[in-house]
């Protein structure tokens, strides 16, 4: 009974629906009160108002009693969004974050992935960019990377044993990171943001928060910790080395030098001027400057926030459902619920490859 509760709150939540929406939805099957008590665990519908509550909801019957894989209440989250997004859409996207890693939990299961990050312990606290630049600097050498560019920050994730997960998410959200189970280190990026170089610069913010939150000084305030996680990613994306080789000191900067940057390493030409006042290659005043210029002159601005970074779109998990499905492990049926499509889609697809 509880799961079921759970699920068909989720499940409503997931719609952004009211209780008296749900109602006028089922035709006014049952009543206001009776979603209450199903919601709250104290009464269990009848086969025939589950059926019309999964059509209402646009969700499989199963969905109902499909185990739970970790709790939502204890997934410690570290939200990057703007303030326009509604605890509605925050509430919905929860869930809708929560359904779509288990999913991916559940077929790593069923294929028998064991494919995990382990974090390094530590024992120091950090309260500075400078520390944060080495220890990017150290995962670097520690993951192969060298000086080199990140060709696709995705794949290089989860080839580490991070879980990426793209979702359908509200224009004004960014991206969100937790640890599930204290072992699934988890990213959730938006897919709907369409700037590459902005989506790479979130995900090596999020891993940031993963590996270090529990060790930033408890003196710092969010927005400091925030800065912190900022330089990781930029250090990450973009080693300081490389950065003070190709730009001197005292030196004019061209517009056509940071666009060279940026189609090379995958960052925005705000991540690399930030970068080089951080790096005190340029002063507050030429930073200021650069923002004042870029106001003034909307053509450079469209030019200074264009994305120029070509990345390769991956998509592990349906890949991985696929390769279930080949290798008969599950069910046609079971396939067109973990991809959320029919199953005459799921024909099609089979059928073009």
């Amino acid at each position: 009974m509880k799961i079921f509760s759970q699920r068909l709150k989720q499940a409503r939540i997931l719609k952004k629906w009211s209780m008296d929406k749900l109602v006028k939805e089922m035709n006014y099957m049952v009543s206001k009160q009776a979603i209450s008590k199903y919601e709250s665990g104290k009464m269990l519908p009848g086969s025939n108002v589950v059926i019309a509550l999964a059509n209402a909801l646009e969700v499989d019957v199963d969905y109902f009693s499909r185990p739970f894989q970790f709790s939502l209440g204890t997934f410690n989250v570290s939200f990057r969004k703007k303030a326009s997004t509604t605890t509605q859409e925050e509430n919905a996207l929860k869930v809708q974050i929560q359904d779509e890693v288990e999913k991916i939990l559940e077929i790593e299961e069923i294929l028998r992935i064991n494919n995990k990050f382990k974090a390094e312990e530590m024992n120091y606290t950090i309260s500075t960019q400078t520390q944060m630049r080495t220890l990017a600097e150290k995962l670097r050498t520690e993951w192969g990377l060298g000086i080199a560019p990140i060709a696709n920050v995705q794949e290089t994730l989860e080839s580490k044993g991070f879980k990426v997960v793209s979702t359908d998410a509200p224009a004004t959200f960014d991206g969100v990171s937790g640890i599930i189970n204290d072992k699934h280190y988890i990213i959730v990026l938006n897919i709907n943001q369409t700037h590459t170089e902005r989506n790479r610069f979130t995900a090596m913010h999020e891993v940031a928060h993963l590996l270090y939150n529990s060790h930033f000084s408890t003196d710092l305030k969010p927005k400091e910790k925030e800065n912190l996680c900022n330089s990781f990613a930029n250090e990450m994306l973009l080693p300081s080395s490389i950065l003070r080789e190709c730009i001197k000191a005292n030196k004019s900067i061209s517009l056509s030098t940071l666009q060279s940057i940026q189609k090379k390493y995958g960052i925005s030409i705000d991540a690399i001027m930030h970068k080089l006042k951080e790096l005190n290659i340029i002063n507050e005043y030429r930073y200021r400057n650069y923002y004042i210029q870029k106001n003034k002159n909307p053509k450079l601005k469209v030019i200074a926030e264009k994305s120029f970074f070509k990345e390769t779109c991956v998509d592990r998990y349906t890949t991985m459902v696929y390769d279930a499905l080949a290798k008969d492990l599950i069910s046609k049926s079971k396939a067109s619920i973990l991809l959320n499509c029919s199953i005459s889609t799921l024909n099609n697809n089979l059928n073009f490859v």
